[in-house]
């Protein structure tokens, strides 16, 4: 609403509609009539994230209240984790980069909580979120495909898809830092290390780039 009362209300409304956009393209939810609920079943609420960039870009980001989860029918409570890689695991891999001359670059993962799959095929409901009314049809709901931003479970579900990407790419998680990732390639060593939806990759440049394009 604050932003709505702003002179800058036409940008933020793209900004709204790049999100609905971004929901779309990631599959993140599904219209359901209400009547087809299981009965008893609790609709969670959403807000918004409003935010003007240094860089002058108008970002909207939608979140689901995940404090209004159910313990047990949402999400398990001995269940929830946001995966970093330890300050222990930073410092040797640094180490490295220098001993060995490594190159080393970031990587930000665009829409990370978007990519985690609920868990035990849970069934989550959302209210139309606000300024997205007119794509949905009265009396419907919305059911929850991915783990949404806010949600309990959105960075242990993103971490797991992320071990699956290394799994599939041939590195190996270490046993002492399951933030920590591994192999040996015609390059020479690659390391990944990541925290939460950040990674670093280190390696030799040529072997970096690779990495990264596979990612």
């Amino acid at each position: 609403n604050q932003a709505m009362a702003t002179t800058n209300k036409d940008k933020w409304l793209v900004a709204v509609e790049e999100e609905h956009q971004r929901m779309v393209d990631h599959k993140v939810f599904q219209p359901v009539p209400i009547e087809d609920m299981p009965k008893g079943a609790k609709v969670l609420t959403s807000t918004w994230a409003m935010k003007k960039k240094a860089s002058g870009t108008f970002r909207a980001r939608l979140n689901a209240r995940g404090y209004e989860q159910v313990d047990g029918e949402h999400y398990d409570e001995d269940d929830k984790a946001a995966p970093v890689v330890s300050e222990a695991t930073i410092r040797i891999v640094f180490i490295l980069i220098c001993m060995m001359g490594l190159h080393a670059e970031l990587l930000d993962v665009r829409g990370a909580f978007l990519h985690g799959d609920f868990e035990k095929n849970r069934k989550v409901y959302m209210h139309v979120p606000q300024g997205m009314e007119h794509h949905y049809p009265k009396n419907h709901v919305l059911l929850l495909l991915k783990t949404l931003y806010g949600t309990k479970q959105a960075a242990i579900a993103f971490w797991r898809k992320l071990v699956d990407a290394f799994m599939k790419m041939f590195f190996s998680k270490s046993k002492t830092d399951p933030c920590l990732y591994f192999t040996w390639t015609m390059f020479g060593l690659i390391l990944w290390l990541s925290w939460v939806d950040d990674c670093l990759v280190a390696g030799k440049e040529q072997g970096v780039f690779y990495a990264k394009k596979e990612m």
